[in-house]
């Protein structure tokens, strides 16, 4: 007995059903010389090759060794019932039987039980455009379970079998025709005639002897001006174009060609037509052409689609991917090699190539994840995070599908993967704004519950805390646009925060009284900000009412500097306020040491550790306000 792992007998085998063939151009000899030689190698007893008849939905068996008398040419199959031939034909992959007495998939010919066959292995064969042809059968007398390597070698065979039989189909057609060239000529001749298809005969100088009507139609000429005449005279300069090479080529070697060209006629447009030349036994070529215009158009704006499709996904940013589940290898899209940090091509794509720029954990997570949705038959779906070569850390959401053989077992994955990192970090972004909003309204109704309180203790009557609240609330509503125009990491400015506080005071007549000297660009923590808004309100509320913004011989100064002492952490924001040449009433001392001096100089310490004082001296107030400023690289609320 041979055994198919021996690598020798099966290439012994290739090669003599090779020379064989080169040899014979007898299909049915072929087809027995086939049977012996696979059933040799793989040591059964039987191997038959069965043809389909489609008109019948049967399949006839039509060569084999080894079957009793009245087999081989006469035993038909059903491919319409529940038989492995009918399972193999349709699912077009090879069906294998183990052992019939425990198969309970498929019913078996009477035929195969009476010869006692226990193992049977199916290979659909196809003719070259897939066109399902027959099968290749080998059954044995006993159990058998055929390996990988057995059925590829039946593959292989059957692949062989395919083109073979298409080329003495052809054969067999030429050689009826030319035995009955004769005796059809004339009524052929009629019928070619009528045809919807060009035809035309070319001598064997290419000297066009023939052209029925529709071939006419097609180059639009007229049969006086084209018949008798040189195809290369007909149609100057043809002689050097790719159907001239067919036609010498058909000539020549006497075969049949095939081609597509674009025909011109003028005064229409161009046509598209498929050629096919076939060689007659007098030295003659017989032309047809089919209009396939419609076709080609198809196929141009079906390519056209295709690129469009295409350039959707690079668009929209898609990766793609196809894995084969058994080897491992894989195919990835341009796209999904720059998602994972390299050019198209760098790297060899694979499912462990791919696996291993996952972040961390993440790559064992989701080897997992995959291999559960593989293994419930449900589509893969999740969002991880992969490292670039460069450090890079990027999140992607991806998709996947798998796809299982005859046998059920995953043997390929297909999967889609998009960017998802601006999400991911505007997700982040907003989780971190909702934190700060919280955090602002929190601060912001503490600090309108504490101005309701302190505006209720100073004031006199409901009308006197009307109007110092809705002040307050004002300046307060103005700090709060500042900083909700805040960008990332942007703070309010010292210059920015008394600018408008000023500007929200007075006029410009009082503008014009005032020196304003210091830095721009100071950022304040945004923690300190609400309060430091209020001190300055209350300071220039004071001056409109009492001092330098009342009077017209006063003036107000405002400086302020950036100050660090030594062994100190971080730097100092000094704000210095000076009134001159107001004229202080007798009663200023109680009228400017109220609610504004008890923030200054009680609230400011407390609230963001300041250092403050506050004078009333002969011509005005005198008030400085120190304040801690935020640490380089610390964030908006430090």
């Amino acid at each position: 007995m041979v055994f198919l792992d021996d690598v020798d007998t099966r290439e012994v085998a290739l090669v003599e059903f090779g020379s064989f063939v080169l040899d014979s151009d007898d299909l049915d000899a072929i087809l027995t010389e086939g049977c012996r030689l696979i059933a040799e190698a793989l040591g059964t007893p039987f191997a038959k090759i069965i043809q389909i008849e489609p008109d019948h939905n049967t399949g006839l068996v039509r060569a084999g060794v080894g079957w009793n008398d009245g087999v081989v040419g006469h035993e038909r199959i059903s491919l319409s019932g529940n038989t492995s031939e009918a399972f193999a034909i349709n699912s077009a992959e090879p069906v294998i039987t183990q052992d019939v007495s425990d198969e309970t998939r498929f019913t078996f010919p009477q035929f195969l039980i009476d010869h006692r066959v226990s193992a049977i292995v199916n290979v659909p064969i196809f003719l070259p455009g897939r066109v399902a042809w027959g099968l290749l059968q080998v059954d044995d007398c006993q159990p058998r379970n055929f390996g990988p390597v057995e059925i590829n070698f039946l593959k292989a065979y059957a692949m062989v079998l395919g083109p073979v039989i298409d080329r003495l189909y052809a054969v067999d057609e030429r050689e009826d025709a030319r035995a009955k060239l004769v005796e059809r000529e004339a009524r052929l001749h009629r019928i070619l005639s009528r045809m919807g298809e060009g035809w035309a005969i070319l001598s064997p100088d290419f000297t066009i002897a023939d052209f029925n009507c529709e071939g006419l139609r097609m180059i639009g000429r007229p049969g006086e001006n084209v018949i008798g005449r040189s195809l290369w005279d007909v149609y100057p300069g043809s002689d050097q174009a790719d159907v001239s090479r067919v036609f010498k080529q058909a000539m020549e070697e006497r075969v049949a060609v095939t081609i597509e060209h674009e025909v011109f006629v003028d005064g229409r447009s161009p046509i598209w037509v498929e050629m096919r030349a076939y060689p007659n036994d007098d030295g003659t070529l017989a032309v047809f052409w089919h209009d396939v215009t419609r076709r080609t158009m198809d196929f141009v704006a079906l390519q056209r689609n295709e690129e469009k499709l295409r350039s959707a996904i690079e668009v929209a940013g898609v990766g793609l991917w196809d894995v084969d589940l058994l080897s491992g290898t894989a195919t990835w899209s341009d796209e999904f090699f720059r998602m994972l940090g390299h050019e198209p091509g760098a790297v060899e794509p694979g499912y462990d190539a791919g696996l291993v720029h996952l972040h961390g954990d993440e790559q064992t997570v989701e080897d997992a994840k995959v291999k559960a949705c593989m293994d419930a038959r449900e589509d893969y779906s999740s969002e991880f995070r992969v490292i670039h070569p460069d450090g890079a850390l990027r999140w992607l959401r991806a998709r996947g599908r798998f796809f299982y053989n005859a046998a059920n077992e995953p043997e390929r994955m297909l999967g889609a993967a998009i960017d998802i990192t601006e999400s991911m970090e505007l997700q982040e972004r907003q989780r971190l704004l909702v934190g700060e909003l919280q955090h602002r309204t929190r601060n912001l109704m503490s600090v309108v519950r504490s101005i309701a309180e302190t505006t209720g203790r100073s004031s006199n009557d409901f009308e006197e805390f009307r109007h110092k609240f809705r002040d307050r609330l004002d300046a307060l509503g103005r700090v709060q646009g500042l900083l909700s125009q805040l960008g990332p990491n942007e703070r309010v400015t010292f210059d920015q925060l008394l600018r408008t506080e000023l500007a929200a005071l007075t006029d410009e007549a009082a503008l014009r009284k005032m020196d304003l000297s210091g830095p721009s660009g100071i950022a304040l923590r945004s923690g300190s900000v609400q309060a430091l808004a209020m001190a300055l309100h209350e300071l220039g509320t004071n001056a409109l009412k009492y001092g330098a913004f009342k009077q017209d011989e006063a003036r107000l100064q405002i400086s302020w500097a950036v100050e660090q002492s030594e062994g100190e952490a971080r730097p100092w924001l000094v704000i210095d306020w000076r009134e001159s040449g107001v004229e202080m009433a007798a009663d200023g001392q109680t009228q400017r040491s109220g609610q504004g001096r008890k923030l200054i100089e009680m609230g400011l310490p407390y609230q963001l550790a300041a250092r403050t004082t506050y004078e009333l001296g002969s011509d005005g107030v005198h008030c400085t306000i120190a304040i801690p400023l935020p640490e380089k690289g610390a964030n908006r609320h430090g």
